[in-house]
């Protein structure tokens, strides 16, 4: 109960600060944010990056911006991968796809090899499909509006992204 009202709470300080619209929310049963720290390598989480959400701001400084909602995996890290490396290693990884052209697809998401065409980044705003995967399947995703983060805004960004992940690995009945 106490970890469900801090996931509340984060939500609601999150949604004053910077209004977001989560949807395309999904898990499969056997993912937790606990094992968030089985998904790492050596180095933490690799992160597959599509497009961008800001104009000026580097794949390795969005990786390193990204932190899991609290609890036990609040120590895990993520860093920049270029696309398709997976198919060489390490297979778990996240994949941000940022204003995409299309619908969010974790499905198509997942297989990608190569870096796919995307709308160009905003002053005001961006949007996210975010999917973790293993090889080329997905294990939990969700998709973003950050309709007031501002371009360049590393910590309205931290923030908004670690309510979407709270919401992929929130534990209810709708899950």
């Amino acid at each position: 109960m106490r970890r469900l009202a801090a996931v509340l709470a984060m939500l609601g300080l999150s949604a004053c600060d910077e209004p977001t619209i989560i949807t395309h929310v999904d898990k499969l049963d056997h993912m937790s944010v606990s094992d968030l720290w089985a998904l790492q390598d050596g180095q933490g989480i690799p992160v597959e990056i599509h497009g961008a959400p800001f104009s000026h701001v580097t794949d390795d400084a969005l990786a390193e911006a990204l932190r899991p909602p609290g609890g036990s995996a609040q120590e895990v890290r993520f860093y920049a991968v270029p696309a398709g490396v997976w198919q060489g290693g390490h297979a778990w990884r996240l994949v941000l796809h940022f204003n995409p052209q299309g619908a969010p697809n974790a499905f198509h998401d997942c297989k990608l090899t190569a870096e796919v065409p995307t709308n160009p980044p905003t002053s005001l705003g961006f949007t996210v499909n975010a999917t973790f995967c293993k090889a080329d399947a997905w294990q939990a995703h969700g998709y973003l509006q950050a309709l007031k983060t501002e371009d360049g805004d590393l910590e309205g960004f931290r923030n908004v992204m670690q309510a979407l992940m709270a919401e992929v690995f929130r534990e209810g009945p709708d899950q």
